[in-house]
């Protein structure tokens, strides 16, 4: 029998199994009706995915081996897809080159792919440039979108805003107030943490990161400092929701760095002090944020901005401020149920087309069990 998925997504891993952790945003399960996944390799939980995919050497060549091979075994698939969205940016650059080979033919045809740093586009621009019209980036800022937009014209960038699982990141019903948090692992100032600490802050550094042990050697001694690393998703929640306040100094870098930390925070009821960044000014300005952005990095201007929130945590007023801007987070940066985030954008994807073919639209919410190869 013939495939005839609608749309496609092509995946490097992903998990089997998501009780007790948040949803991803783009993950490639579920799926709905009509579209399939297509993944390299499955994994039971996190702790599998974090030892055997993430901390093994995995070089280019090993890499483009693994993501040539998934598009050789599903090539009739992809062939047939109205849509296809790359998860990786492997996959994406290996179909582009195909096509460009003219050994993969795209009339008719949507490839994607989501750039979090503007390298992602920019490395690719000069091939992008003479490409099929079929290849065409996602940007998740605003910032990302008006750059790519201006050197690779308007119908190959598309803006789509960053989600988070907001049914796992809710305001808890009692605020412990314990440590500021700092989490995230990459374009963190950590030489902002000393002087915040020899000011009086007490800090817990959440990441990923074993690395970060050496870093704060002299800190771990410090009854204010905490380091935890590698933490499960209910141990950060809990981290979180213990935070008076999330403390974001992203140094200067080429994507939306500490952009899904903050929506975590917003969406959980927590204050989060943040300096100008990509994405992160977008999002203050559309929360209608409460909390002033910091122009630097300067820790007197860091622990002076802490304090003022330590202030006001017991203010209605505030408290409110916050709580409004929770609910403008919800509007555009939750999760659909049941695979709806994949139906809305292979619908609006074929609406910018002007498809009129009815086959567009067959995703909008209807849902099967979930569809992949393995």
């Amino acid at each position: 029998m013939a495939d005839s998925s609608q749309l496609v997504v092509l995946a490097p891993y992903a998990l089997r199994d998501w009780s007790g952790r948040p949803r991803r945003f783009l993950d490639p399960a579920p799926m709905p009706f009509r579209s399939k996944a297509l993944v390299g390799a499955w994994f039971q939980n996190d702790e599998q995915l974090e030892r055997d995919y993430h901390r093994r050497q995995r070089g280019t060549v090993r890499r483009m081996a693994d993501a040539f091979r998934l598009i050789a075994q599903n090539y009739t698939t992809l062939h047939r897809a109205r849509m296809i969205y790359c998860l990786d940016g492997m996959h994406y650059a290996i179909l582009l080159m195909l096509a460009r080979a003219g050994l993969f033919r795209t009339e008719g045809k949507i490839i994607r792919r989501v750039a979090f740093h503007d390298t992602a586009w920019q490395n690719l621009a000069t091939k992008l440039h003479s490409a099929p019209a079929a290849f065409q980036i996602e940007c998740i800022t605003h910032e990302q979108f008006a750059s790519a937009t201006r050197h690779l014209g308007a119908h190959r960038i598309i803006s789509r805003p960053w989600k988070i699982d907001t049914g796992w990141f809710q305001p808890a019903p009692d605020a412990l107030h314990l440590r500021a948090l700092l989490p995230g692992n990459i374009s963190r100032d950590e030489s902002i943490v000393p002087p915040l600490l020899h000011s009086g802050i007490s800090i817990t550094r959440i990441a990923r990161s074993d690395s970060l042990h050496a870093r704060f050697a002299a800190e771990i001694a410090d009854p204010r400092f905490e380091l935890v690393t590698n933490a499960s998703h209910r141990e950060y929640l809990e981290h979180l929701h213990a935070a008076p306040a999330v403390l974001l100094p992203i140094v200067p870098c080429d994507g939306s760095a500490g952009l899904t930390a903050a929506l975590e925070a917003i969406a959980a009821g927590i204050p989060v002090l943040a300096n100008r960044s990509m994405g992160l000014t977008e999002l203050f300005a559309e929360c209608q944020y409460p909390v002033p952005m910091l122009n630097n990095l300067d820790p007197a201007a860091w622990a002076q901005a802490y304090r003022q929130i330590e202030e006001q945590h017991e203010s209605a007023e505030f408290i409110e401020e916050l709580e409004v801007s929770r609910k403008l987070l919800l509007k555009h940066h939750r999760i659909l149920p049941a695979g709806d985030d994949w139906a809305q954008i292979f619908t609006e994807a074929c609406t910018e087309a002007n498809d009129p073919s009815a086959q567009c639209s067959v995703l909008r919410f209807k849902h099967s069990a979930l569809s992949t190869e393995h």
